[in-house]
């Protein structure tokens, strides 16, 4: 039997938290999101892990706060898929390989190239220490690899990727793609090198813009992952004019019926080719991706849930949990 698993990228994005409808208030505690968040899906996609390494701890409570079986698939930190790290998000260790004078963007990040080779090996060490909580209570669905748009096709960087899956043992590793010398310039050697290496290809749902990557439905692991980033062309056109739209600009869209019909037909598909389907939204604005998300649990088979009775479900259960035994808010989250 295929296992689908439903959810979004991010349970804190800010639009989702103070603009939104998902959540029954706005001034919940880090933990009562988490919780709240965990009675409508079933995993979630950690994006923050992106900007910062997460704690251990943060780890462990991540744990505690959410039911047995739910899953959480965390982003790779930047320095691992060719991005410039903040200078304030960098561990002690990576900071202390830097000459003393690095190298710079134009946004005040650390340039990559100013970190020596084995910057690299300690880097993945600090990120498999850190999510090993989720890994050992087998609540770590994936981990996500989205290179950075500008990392082009290499004999090096396709090599990069195939020891992956020896260097985060047992893990589910996923690799998304974003730029076109990846696919379809170079697709069958890319997809087979990927299968070779039980690593996930994402396919991903986006606008169709002239740098694109063609859409894709294939199934390169165990697990196939489907994410889906919205259709707003007008917002990712504005980025590659240099301009810099907030999140919720770039992602702003909410699928309509019959186009999540469609994406669930591509979800079967990949059901037929593979034993776990994540469907993860990240058209961030708003409870977009929640409403969207809790649409596709329906037409999966999945009934009974929108916004009112989930809330009305929080409410009533609220009073037993006792606030007063809530964890402190403004965790890493």
């Amino acid at each position: 039997m295929t296992e689908y698993r439903v959810g979004i990228c991010s349970w804190t994005d800010p639009s989702l938290v103070t603009e939104g409808e998902f959540y029954p208030a706005r001034t919940m505690s880090a933990e009562e999101r988490l919780r709240y968040y965990a009675t409508a899906f079933d995993t979630v996609e950690v994006d923050a892990s992106y900007y910062a390494l997460p704690s251990v701890r943060n780890a462990e409570l991540w744990v505690q706060r959410t039911p047995p079986g739910f899953l959480f698939s965390v982003k790779a930190y930047s320095l691992l898929t060719g991005h410039h790290p903040r200078a304030d998000s960098l561990p002690a260790d990576l900071r202390a390989m830097l000459p003393a004078a690095p190298k710079l963007t134009r946004r005040g990040e650390i340039d990559r190239s100013a970190f020596p080779p084995e910057a690299l090996d300690r880097c993945l060490t600090l990120f498999r220490d850190s999510l090993r909580p989720l890994d050992e209570a087998q609540r770590l669905g994936y981990v996500l690899f989205q290179l950075a748009p500008w990392v082009r096709f290499s004999e090096g960087a396709l090599a990069y990727l195939a020891t992956l899956s020896d260097r985060l043992p047992g893990w589910t590793v996923a690799v998304e793609f974003r730029d076109r010398s990846w696919i379809p310039d170079h697709a069958a050697e890319v997809l087979q090198v990927l299968a070779a290496a039980k690593l996930a290809v994402v396919c991903v749902d986006a606008p169709s813009t002239p740098n694109a990557i063609p859409r894709l439905v294939e199934a390169t692991a165990d697990s196939a992952i489907l994410r889906l980033h919205g259709r707003n062309a007008a917002g990712w056109l504005a980025q590659l004019h240099g301009e810099e739209p907030l999140v919720r600009e770039k992602y702003d869209y909410l699928y309509r019926e019959e186009e999540l019909v469609e994406l669930v037909g591509e979800a079967r598909l990949l059901g037929a080719k593979a034993k776990r389907i994540f469907i993860v939204f990240n058209n961030n604005n708003r409870d977009y991706p929640a409403r969207n998300a809790l649409q596709v649990l329906r037409l999966l088979g999945t009934p009974g849930r929108d916004f009112d009775s989930l809330k009305a479900a929080w409410k009533a259960a609220r009073p037993r949990r006792g606030r007063g035994k809530d964890l402190p808010g403004g965790l890493f989250d």
